[in-house]
């Protein structure tokens, strides 16, 4: 019987809701079960999966952090990508949610930051610049 899958833009509270109701697998599965299924389906589809964060604007706020926190919880490789010209003022933000510094990009602009996200194959990235998210093709989201 097939799994309901997440989106790559669910949050794991809806996915778990839309799951939970699945008609199927509420016909197949008793709710402790379905719980089980269902929350390792929202792990499993993040596992491994590279998610990237702007600094300003963006990680540097609470709702940054909180995302930030969930996704590395559920298995997502976390990057930080900004246009800043250097990483000195992200990296205690990036020590705190267990972010290697080796993962901490300052490119120096937003053209480079687009091109440093295609080049490390980002399945998401967050940010708070329009035309930044509008130039990854479905990779970016509108923080």
């Amino acid at each position: 019987m097939p799994i309901p899958k997440p989106t790559s833009t669910e949050k794991q509270s809806d996915f778990m809701q839309r799951c939970m109701s699945d008609e199927k697998m509420k016909s197949e599965y008793p709710e402790d079960q379905r719980a089980a299924i269902c929350y390792d389906a929202y792990r499993t589809n993040l596992e491994g999966q590279r998610v990237s964060f702007d600094y300003d604007g963006t990680l540097s706020t609470e709702r940054g952090k909180k995302r930030a926190e969930g996704l590395i919880l559920n298995g997502a490789v976390v990057y930080i990508i900004s246009a800043r010209d250097s990483v000195d003022g992200m990296l205690g933000t990036a020590d705190k949610l267990g972010i290697p510094h080796s993962r901490v990009y300052a490119v120096g602009s937003n053209e480079a930051k687009i091109q440093k996200i295609k080049d490390l194959n980002i399945s998401i990235h967050y940010d708070n610049n329009t035309d930044v998210v509008n130039a990854l093709d479905g990779v970016g989201r509108l923080f």
